[in-house]
């Protein structure tokens, strides 16, 4: 078992990071950028790219030849976009209603109401190069920050189950985040809003002209360094964010060796929910911070190395292994008395997979994955807990939980590609994985305040369980059968089951009276019916889907972790795109869904079966036109809407939803200098990123933000 004991380690440390690393990191990441502009002769011209996307197989595959729930963002939309904030790219894709919080914050949504609590972040599976960003069974919901989407020159989407290929935590969709290992050399300013302001170099290399090296066939890589700073819209928030990404490719004999790392940092002043109804209308309210002590601190690195092999047949062996390291603390200004929460985790993986090209007709894949993850979580209070006599009384200052989970995730999975009839295509696969857990309490088990004290009105609020071992293993089908009707419609239905394993949170940050969390995985089954058309100028996608999502892990009216309840999700995806000229293009893509509760639940005298879940939209799209003025300018408008929702699992409380109008421009001032213009909220419409609403507070909001510009000088050499 790994031991690589981040716990003690993160103890030794008052905080996660200091001025003292943040400075070498500024230092070292300006240094890189000067570096950059004096090795522009190394530059590699950028080529003409065919749209592929690696996230079914990890393999490259042109788009066209993907299942209809997988969507692409290429890099000429990601360009336009400049997102700062990574729901900003992936409302682009229907079915995705991530919500943004403040900051750099994320809640997950794909095909599914808004998750939030301990198990949220098992919703979605997020990678970058197809490598997790955290250990399965130690996630984070906001960890999407810790990817390097700001200069990826591919964001992938999976809608609903992945292929075989991908196990825990996918289970109502996977993103990957892609960086190309070369590329013509950019360096660009932008400036917004609230002294924000981003810097961001792309810089390629060539290495093997001489020497041993140049026996190489291909040797190259490219640098990557992101560097931001948010004043805040609202008061006491902000945010400064560095990011280094380094990729590299070379060739030899028949290998194919992937070399990468990430490495990113945040320091973050968060402000929290404002509450009242509507209080998000109030310009003057929505700059209110209830919360101005909150912050969030988190660094993360990671490295890893693939290798391909390609045989005379035509198969292949690729593997990949790459380890991680991410820290974070924040401080929790959502519950009672704030609690500061530390984590840390630690982790070696890998992924080996041979394909084999029986023939013209038929492919198969067989994988074995898997990790070591070593994670620590402490959380304490420093200050007493304001409110009501028995909040006082029962979230006492001091620690409230210290615990280390070790955890070992293995899988074995197989993936089948059968050309069967001239028009009828199958793929299937399933895969079988195992996760472990070995837990170790490191303070005093029970209900009890840290020096063993016992708390008012029956007991403390959080329970620390004893140590103890825990093992889940699911087998997850999949099948999809096509039917290419002609040239241009395709028909597909698929069948699938994906799932998550219970998280170490929802096990192990038990509350009351639970002494243990009898959970097992989550499992969602899906049917789905889709068709794809593509002609010349237009291209079309339809997804009518199903979800029975079953043994859903929730919190119950006892403050109890438990599991067995379900959820229904049925709607319907659609993106449209046209070329009218050489000069007008058009775009839509929606999502209408309902989901639903279809299990007796709970909630005070109301059980929830036959209600909407919370924080589900049914209907959410946006229309986009673009026009190429001349060869130098472009610009294109977006109508972007987010329907009604309910923002309680009772159905009492409801936020309207909204309407926002932006629009983006780029003008080419020369071969190497362009010039890009967004501007956001048009109209200056008044809208909540995110709705919620609890017993305590009614309604809270995240507000969005008023009408912003923001301008980006970019060069290319």
């Amino acid at each position: 078992m790994l031991n690589l004991k981040p716990h003690s380690y993160m103890r030794n440390r008052r905080t996660l990071t200091n001025s003292r690393n943040r400075n070498f990191f500024k230092v070292t990441a300006g240094a890189m950028l000067i570096g950059c502009v004096s090795t522009s002769a190394l530059a590699v011209d950028e080529k003409s790219i065919e749209e592929i996307a690696v996230i079914a197989t990890r393999l490259a595959q042109p788009v066209s030849d993907l299942s209809s729930n997988v969507s692409v963002l290429g890099e000429s939309a990601l360009s336009k976009l400049a997102p700062v904030h990574i729901q900003q790219a992936l409302s682009q894709v229907p079915g995705v209603s991530l919500q943004r919080g403040n900051g750099q914050e994320s809640l997950p949504a794909i095909r599914s109401a808004v998750q939030t609590g301990a198990g949220a972040c098992g919703s979605v599976l997020v990678l970058e190069e197809g490598i997790p960003v955290r250990g399965a069974g130690s996630c984070n919901v906001n960890e999407l920050f810790d990817t390097h989407f700001e200069q990826a020159s591919r964001i992938e989407v999976v809608r609903g189950a992945n292929s075989s290929f991908y196990g825990s935590n996918a289970l109502n969709g996977s993103v990957n985040i892609v960086l190309p290992a070369s590329g013509t050399n950019r360096l660009a300013i932008e400036a917004g809003p609230n002294q924000y302001w981003r810097a961001k170099a792309a810089v390629s290399y060539k290495l093997g002209d001489s020497g041993v090296m140049s026996t190489l066939e291909r040797n190259a890589g490219r640098f990557y360094v992101t560097l931001a700073d948010d004043g805040g819209y609202r008061e006491n928030a902000g945010y400064q964010q560095e990011k280094f990404s380094w990729r590299h490719q070379l060739d030899f004999s028949r290998w194919e060796w992937e070399l990468g790392a990430t490495i990113t940092q945040l320091d973050q002043q968060t402000a929290g929910f404002i509450v009242g109804l509507d209080s998000y209308r109030d310009p003057v309210l929505a700059k209110q911070n209830l919360d101005p002590e909150a912050f969030r601190r988190s660094d993360s690195a990671r490295l890893w190395v693939s290798a391909t092999r390609h045989s005379d047949r035509g198969n292949k062996l690729r593997s990949t292994v790459y380890a991680r390291d991410t820290e974070m603390q924040f401080l929790q200004h959502f519950l009672p008395g704030d609690p500061l929460e530390q984590n840390a985790q630690r982790g070696i993986g890998w992924q080996s997979v041979y394909y084999v090209e029986a023939s013209t007709a038929l492919n198969w894949a067989l994988g074995v994955d898997g990790e070591l993850n070593d994670s620590s979580l402490r959380q304490s209070q420093a200050q007493p807990t304001l409110g009501s006599a028995f909040l006082q009384a029962t979230i006492p200052v001091g620690t409230h939980y210290d615990y280390q989970v070790d955890s070992e995730q293995l899988a074995i999975f197989t993936h089948l590609d059968w050309q069967w009839a001239e028009r009828w295509r199958l793929l299937t696969g399933a895969r079988l994985e195992t996760m472990r857990y070995d837990y170790d309490n490191l303070t005093l088990t029970g209900r009890t305040r840290d020096d063993g004290t016992a708390c008012g009105f029956g007991g403390c609020r959080y329970s620390r369980p004893a140590d103890r071992n825990d093992r889940f293993t699911n087998l997850s089908p999949r099948m999809e059968m096509r039917f290419q009707a002609n040239q241009q419609w395709r028909w597909s239905l698929t069948l699938s089951d994906s799932f998550r394993s219970p998280q170490a949170t929802e096990l192990y940050r038990l509350q009351r009276d639970q002494v243990v969390a009898d959970l097992d995985v989550v499992n969602a089954r899906t049917i789905e019916v889709s068709t794809r058309y593509e002609s010349a100028n237009t291209q079309f996608e339809l997804s009518l889907f199903d979800i029975d999502t079953q043994n859903v892990i929730v919190r119950d009216g006892d403050f109890f972790n438990v599991d067995g309840q379900r959820t229904q999700s049925r709607g319907v995806e659609f993106a449209l795109q046209h070329q009218f000229n050489a000069q007008w293009q058009a775009r839509l893509i929606g999502s209408l869904a309902e989901h639903t509760y279809a299990s007796d639940q709970r909630v005070g005298d109301v059980n929830l079966n036959g209600n909407q879940v919370d924080t589900a939209p049914n209907a959410f799209g946006s229309a986009f036109l673009g026009w190429l003025v001349s060869d130098k300018l472009s610009l294109e408008s977006e109508l972007q809407t987010m329907g009604d929702y309910y923002t309680d699992p009772e159905n009492n409380s409801r936020y309207p939803g909204h309407t926002l109008l932006h629009l983006r421009g780029s003008y080419q001032l020369s071969d190497r200098w362009r010039v890009s213009l967004r501007a956001l909220n048009l109209t200056d419409r008044r809208y909540a990123e995110r709705a919620d609403f609890t017993s305590f507070t009614n309604e809270r909001y995240f507000p969005g933000m008023p009408r912003s510009l923001y301008a980006e000088l970019a060069m290319e050499f």
